[in-house]
């Protein structure tokens, strides 16, 4: 989905916000699998998820998300991100595996392309604002 954004932008906020090594967003090489759910469910490495790193993605995807050029649901995002400077990035593919896995997330389609709203077991615990707050 278009972001009214710089990637430069998305990678400055986590870098500020998450200090850990692994980053909760990833250089999208395969534009047209990011747009299958079965793509997010299937392979990879089991993801453990620290409260700290779930927190600054998900900040990070709704931040992002709230530059959409499609108006989004609130505490929603795409999951493919494509930036004014026409880089490609999406979600890390670990961490949303995990949040579906968890009921975390829920995945629908706005105008053809795939997306993830916030909910049920986070949403569980108290408000999202709680979930999302620093």
């Amino acid at each position: 989905m278009h972001i009214n954004m710089a990637s430069s932008e998305a990678l400055r906020i986590i870098e500020s916000d998450y200090t850990g090594a692994s980053k909760p967003i990833s250089i999208n090489r395969t534009p047209t699998k990011a747009q299958r759910i079965d793509w997010w469910t299937s392979e990879g490495k089991a993801e453990s998820i620290t409260q700290h790193r779930k927190r600054s993605a998900l900040r990070l995807y709704v931040q992002i998300a709230s530059q959409a050029v499609v108006n989004l649901p609130e505490n929603s995002f795409p999951a493919a991100f494509s930036f004014n400077d026409q880089a490609h990035y999406r979600p890390d593919k670990g961490l949303i595996k995990a949040l579906l896995r968890v009921s975390a997330l829920e995945a629908y389609y706005c105008e053809d392309e795939l997306c993830f709203v916030i909910g049920g077991a986070i949403l569980g615990h108290g408000s999202v604002g709680v979930v999302l707050s620093r």
